[in-house]
């Protein structure tokens, strides 16, 4: 079972939680944001991590019992003393002690998921998390007064990415939402912007493990 929100907020994608219902092994796509999650195995033991950016899908396994939970954070939001550059692909484990997690320096008791916009505010507060306005205007177009070098360098150590590399990651996106619609790949293709059907299909095996064809064929 996974369920998500997209809360109205500047900083989180959204928040979401998934319970184990028997082992598995799913595919995740690659995204240009950034995971502060929590897990309970199902012996009772607590987890947490960070998970950085892709630029490639990849597949998690699961277990069955386990109960997971973590806020989705867009791509300019950092944690100071952490580069998304070198956790980009990878993952980072958190200390959990006593029903708290450490995250820089903070020990914060571990949220459930109906208080994560809550937790997120908090760690707002506290600056473990920081909102980067320069960099999501420049995500947004807004280039006004930057360099084409200052932008680039800064959205890179930002977000762990290049701006095209999240161009193009907003593009498969938009386009496996419109084949699960149903949206024809011919069609499809013109409307995201890709060269050809063969572009595409280049994109999203590359970003979502699947062609244009098992995503239809799975809606």
């Amino acid at each position: 079972m996974y369920e998500e929100r997209h809360p109205d907020s500047r900083v989180l994608e959204c928040v979401w939680q998934a319970r184990a219902t028997r082992d598995e092994r799913y595919l995740v796509p690659a995204v240009e944001y950034w995971d502060l999650w929590f897990a309970r195995e199902p012996d009772g033991e607590m987890l947490a991590g960070l998970t950085g950016p892709t630029l490639g899908h990849r597949w998690n396994r699961s277990t069955v019992g386990e109960h997971s939970w973590g806020i989705q954070l867009k791509a300019h939001v950092v944690l100071p003393g952490v580069s998304k550059l070198l956790l980009r692909g990878g993952e980072q484990r958190l200390v959990v002690q006593a029903g708290k997690v450490t995250i820089a320096q903070h020990a914060l008791p571990v949220p459930e998921f109906e208080d994560l916009e809550s937790f997120t505010d908090r760690l707002l507060e506290l600056d473990v998390l920081r909102d980067d306005e320069q960099v999501r205007r420049m995500l947004t177009g807004d280039d006004a007064g930057y360099s084409e070098r200052h932008r680039q360098r800064r959205v890179r150590a930002v977000t762990g990415l290049t701006r095209k590399q999240i161009e193009q990651l907003s593009r498969a996106r938009e386009a496996f939402s419109l084949l699960l619609q149903g949206v024809p790949p011919t069609e499809c293709a013109a409307r995201c912007g890709f060269a050809d059907q063969a572009h595409l299909t280049r994109s999203l095996s590359a970003f979502h493990g699947q062609t244009p064809a098992q995503v239809l064929s799975g809606r």
